[in-house]
């Protein structure tokens, strides 16, 4: 079985006079019969048999590839038990063998299939036989170049209703009915009908299929094809690993590395978008610290304009006084002495500041200025220079106006 769901596959039985085998397909309308073949062993090659139906019935090596048949020393029976998993179920049925068995061999493979019923109740088909009778069947799919996906007893799909079973290829003389093996000297024929019906539910047959001598081929495809066989196929590994392909493992490991690739390509995907994000978060950082220099530029430009503009705005909103300052600074300059400079002269509304620079030490301007008769002495501030080489004096002159003339006149 495939681990994505259904595929074709092909069974084929083997018994002391002939092998038989045919594929199975599956179609939309469900599990088709597509070809079967039939060979009889002649002069003990049975290899040679396996050979031709595998060509005849075209089963590649890529086909799963199931065997049906009967050990010698192998005993079938069925019990009831709880309906328990796989491994708890097979060590169920061994603790049942010493009812089933006369006695029990020290070596020995065990082969079982459940089926539960109701009341957590199950109805357990077993099959166990020396691993030596492995040895046959083996040399010859050796023989062909050939390897099995299972080995599957044919009453292993046997359950509740079925019709009585005989094939003189699995148990020569005798039938398994009810639950028991019971003595038969029939062929089988009368009950093909009744299996008929019963494969018809699941494949499509052709009409001479010989349904008597192809029963173990169909019983054993009805349980592959089953929808349960993929959960209770683990009670039907008996074969040794050098007789199983690698199938199944080179589809786990293919499923694996498929796991692994998906894991690196999220990790990859996951890490470009990662540095992605890492590339833009360190490009807006860039931006913001370049947006941030930029405001502290034009923060410090604007505060050095904005001081520009007042100090612009203190000298457009200066007043220089009157027209006539001008002429009666023409007699301010003949009054000061050789040794007396102007080094400083502002106008304003209020008057005029003069900065001074003296040689001389004490400089009496309240008698050198006393001459002028229209200003007045505001402010006057005398400091001596360091190293005593002259005076700095601050000087502010103010007009006199009418009623300063007149208080100056009645005083």
């Amino acid at each position: 079985m495939s681990l994505w769901g259904n595929e074709d596959f092909a069974v084929v039985m083997f018994t002391a006079s002939h092998i038989r085998g045919a594929v199975f397909r599956y179609t939309k309308s469900g599990t088709v019969l597509g070809g079967y073949a039939s060979e009889e062993i002649v002069s003990g090659d049975a290899s040679g048999a396996w050979r031709k139906v595998l060509q005849t019935i075209n089963c590649s090596k890529t086909l799963p590839l199931f065997i049906t048949g009967s050990f010698k020393g192998g005993i079938f029976f069925q019990t009831e038990s709880l309906d328990l998993p796989v491994n708890e179920q097979r060590g169920a049925v061994e603790l049942e063998l010493p009812r089933h068995l006369i006695s029990i061999p020290e070596k020995y493979k065990l082969q079982i299939m459940s089926y539960s019923r109701e009341d957590d109740k199950a109805l357990v088909n077993a099959y166990i036989f020396p691993p030596n009778a492995l040895g046959g069947v083996a040399e010859s799919l050796s023989g062909c170049g050939r390897q099995t996906d299972g080995f599957i007893y044919p009453l292993m799909a046997l359950n509740d209703g079925d019709p009585l079973f005989y094939h003189s290829g699995i148990e020569p003389g005798f039938c398994f009915s009810a639950g028991q093996w019971r003595p038969y000297s029939g062929d089988g024929k009368e009950t093909a009908a009744l299996w008929k019906t019963v494969f018809e539910e699941h494949f499509a047959l052709p009409e001479d299929l010989d349904i008597a001598a192809w029963l173990p081929v169909l019983l054993t495809a009805r349980l592959v094809s089953g929808k349960d066989y993929a959960a209770k196929r683990g009670g039907l590994y008996v074969l040794p690993d050098n007789m199983r392909p690698k199938r199944i493992r080179r589809q786990l490991q293919l499923t694996c590395i498929l796991a692994v690739s998906v894991v690196v390509l999220l990790i990859l995907n996951s890490s470009g978008a990662w540095n992605k994000n890492r590339r833009e978060y360190s490009r807006l950082r860039n931006e913001i610290k370049r947006v941030s220099r930029e405001t502290v530029a034009m923060q410090t430009l604007m505060r050095r304009q904005t001081r520009t503009n007042k100090e612009r705005a203190k000298i457009v909103g200066i007043k220089a006084g009157e027209q006539d300052v001008l002429a009666f600074l023409a007699g301010f300059s003949p009054l000061l002495p050789e040794n007396v400079s102007v080094s400083n002269l502002r106008f304003n509304e209020s008057g005029v500041d003069i900065v001074l620079a003296s040689e001389t030490e004490n400089l009496d301007l309240a008698r050198v200025l006393k001459p002028l008769s229209d200003w007045k002495i505001s402010q006057l501030q005398q400091r001596q220079n360091r190293g005593g080489n002259g005076n700095t004096v601050n000087l502010k002159l103010v007009p006199v106006t009418g009623e300063t003339q007149k208080k100056g006149r009645r005083r």
